[in-house]
């Protein structure tokens, strides 16, 4: 990611991947399941896994009062 200087978009379907200090200012495109999901990692996000910020469900809504 930084030989070049250059800060591409990276693809991966590793979720289960710890973010490490090295990952700080990068854009990784996580999968969903779906689709990926651009994730900006900054420094809060170290020590978690890369699948926490790619959600893999979509939440309809509850049915409301419909008359």
């Amino acid at each position: 990611m930084n030989e070049s200087g250059k800060k591409s978009v990276v693809k991966t379907w590793a979720r289960a991947s710890m973010i490490s200090p090295d990952f700080v200012g990068h854009t990784v495109a996580v999968h969903n399941g779906n689709k990926f999901i651009p994730v900006y990692i900054t420094e809060n996000m170290v020590g978690h896994k890369l699948g926490e910020f790619s959600p893999t469900r979509r939440f309809g809504g509850h049915s409301g009062n419909r008359k």
